[in-house]
């Protein structure tokens, strides 16, 4: 439901693309996100803009920021971008008054009129038109050749709010006299629909609903997986996903902020900017518009439902440290989200965070209810919400363990860690176990300071550290072992690593039932590698996990624990997470 764009995957992606330009910067502020403000002096707070409804492709998402900024130099106020994952999280903030303006698709819209009075204040002109489609589409060497040959095949929605993605084909199956339950052996949500589009060219999806206007842009830039792809059925046009305000936002500033937009395509820079997105212009739009989507909504108003009232389960989120970008992420976890829904009474999503911190916050605030962290991510959600361990990863080896390591490019002209005074060190996340706190350690017993580094950064990734690395960015770099061994046939090479560090838990909730908390238990040591469907989904994600799961407690991690409240007596420099475990 989002115009040239991949909706949920975008502002995932949105967020990695915005942090990977600043980890260029050469000095620790990389891992900083930039403020995207552009203001005069006295301007006042910043005017937050949301965005949830993304019109660019990936590849130029960096031009939906330039449009923000330039709205923002139009008003003379500061402008602030900010997004979030899901259609959900951006109505919340709509309605709690913490954003005024906001990108959002067309169900969206809907809802949030009649939830909180949500008014439209434009809507962009793609290919001279303000409606797109939602398109149905199968594998093209599929011999599927309509919607009712998907019965009993897997279907990939994008987000329960999506119009395109979900209610659409949703409302398809109530004219039919059926659900989304009863008709597909099994449905997923793929968060974004170029990636709906990747799973059914993958075929592992039978079929998808994708917006239009995504489909047709990724054909007309020869993307491999529309081309391995068809479309089977289209829907009748609908109203474009618009930019919405909230009923009690300023007149003076709604009206600043409408013209703007209105008046973009009258100067080159804005006109430039538009091209840049493929967007034609703005226009205002009637909220008649989109009453067809309304017919749709109201019509299934009892079969819509959330992830949470589905089959009547109880949905249980799951949060993972980010190691990878969340796409990826996605890709690695998402085989163990269906087996455990398969396996337990429950149904599960993933809730994806853009660092670290974020994940263990989410915790905190009951956003997610299982997560997989490492060592000290997961001493800090004990120390601060009480997470409780049920098991670990047997890691690579069977043991449990992994190790940090310190990594160089094989031609570098060194060979030991204690030869990297004076030059520049790439660090993983400063809440990351093996990529920044055992690596400093390992510095230190090599007699090494960070004052006595020519530069150091936190990248939020791993594999962004060993890239930084290869491209002779920094000298060496500090990551988890499993990540260098990947990387090794590329000219990456270890100089040092430390002692074995216990896998990161699995941890729950600390009022989480105790009938929920041993189903999950059990359906988890259920994972035999040995077991060939098993192993399918093992494989799929990170290297400690592939051998399945043990017992564990918090004493596992104690000299972990003893490490990191040991680091405020031994630096001086107030480069380590200021917490005590």
């Amino acid at each position: 439901m989002k115009l040239l764009t991949t909706y949920k995957g975008i502002l995932l992606t949105l967020t990695i693309f915005i942090l990977s330009s600043i980890c260029n910067l050469p000095d620790s502020s990389a891992s900083k996100q930039r403020l995207n403000v552009t203001w005069k002096p006295d301007a006042g707070p910043p005017v937050k803009i949301g965005v949830s409804s993304m019109i660019t492709p990936v590849d130029t998402v960096k031009y939906y920021q330039e449009i923000i900024d330039y709205i923002g130099e139009r008003i003379g106020r500061p402008v602030q971008m900010i997004h979030r994952r899901t259609y959900k999280e951006m109505d919340s903030l709509l309605k709690n008054g913490d954003v005024k303006v906001a990108f959002v698709c067309s169900l969206s819209y809907i809802k949030d009129q009649e939830e909180f009075g949500a008014k439209l204040l434009v809507a962009p002109v793609v290919n001279g038109r303000t409606t797109y489609h939602s398109y149905i589409i199968v594998h093209k060497d599929d011999s599927i050749n309509s919607f009712a040959q998907l019965k009993g095949k897997v279907f990939s929605f994008t987000d329960q709010r999506s119009n395109s993605g979900r209610l659409y084909p949703v409302y398809l199956l109530k004219t039919m006299g059926t659900t989304p339950e009863k008709f597909f052996n099994r449905y997923i949500y793929s968060y974004s629909h170029n990636k709906s589009v990747e799973l059914v060219a993958k075929k592992v999806v039978d079929g998808a609903s994708v917006d239009s206007l995504v489909y047709e842009y990724m054909l007309k830039n020869n993307s491999p997986y529309a081309k391995q792809t068809r479309i089977i059925k289209r829907s009748p046009p609908f109203g474009i996903p618009p930019v919405i305000v909230t009923r009690d936002i300023n007149p003076e500033l709604r009206n600043k902020i409408r013209d703007a937009f209105l008046n973009i395509n009258n100067d080159p820079k804005g006109r430039a900017i538009l091209d840049a997105m493929m967007i034609d212009g703005f226009v205002t739009i009637n909220t008649k518009d989109y009453d067809s989507i309304r017919v749709m909504e109201r019509s299934i108003k009892d079969t819509v439902v959330s992830v949470k009232r589905e089959k009547g389960k109880q949905t249980l989120y799951i949060g993972v440290i980010p190691r990878d970008n969340p796409r990826i992420l996605y890709e690695k976890y998402q085989p163990l989200v269906d087996y455990l829904s398969e396996r337990t009474p429950y149904s599960y999503e993933l809730a994806l965070k853009k660092n670290y911190e974020e994940t263990v916050n989410a915790f905190g605030k009951g956003e997610i209810d299982i997560a997989l962290l490492g060592p000290l991510t997961y001493l800090e959600a004990h120390k601060r919400y009480g997470a409780v361990t049920i098991l670990k990863p047997k890691g690579i080896d069977n043991n449990a363990t992994y190790k940090s390591v310190v990594i160089k490019r094989k031609d570098s002209p060194f060979k030991k860690a204690s030869e990297l005074k004076g030059r520049a060190v790439a660090f993983s996340a400063s809440k990351s176990t093996s990529g920044n706190l055992m690596p400093r350690y390992l510095l230190a017993n090599s007699g090494i300071h960070l004052s006595e580094l020519r530069n150091y950064t936190n990248f939020d990734y791993h594999d962004s550290v060993v890239k930084a690395v290869l491209k002779g960015q920094y000298d060496a770099g500090a990551v988890r072992d499993s990540v260098a061994r990947k990387y090794m046939k590329l000219g990456i090479e270890i100089i040092a690593e430390s002692m074995p560090i216990p896998t990161g838990p699995i941890v729950v909730r600390p009022d989480m039932q105790l009938s929920v908390k041993e189903d999950i238990k059990k359906a988890l040591l259920e994972l035999d590698p040995s077991n060939t469907r098993y192993q399918t989904i093992l494989n799929k994600l990170d290297d400690d996990y592939k051998n399945g799961f043990t017992e564990t407690s918090d004493n596992d991690y104690e000299d972990i624990r003893v490490k990191i409240n040991a680091v405020p007596k031994t630096c001086g420099k107030g480069c380590h997470p200021k917490i005590r475990l």
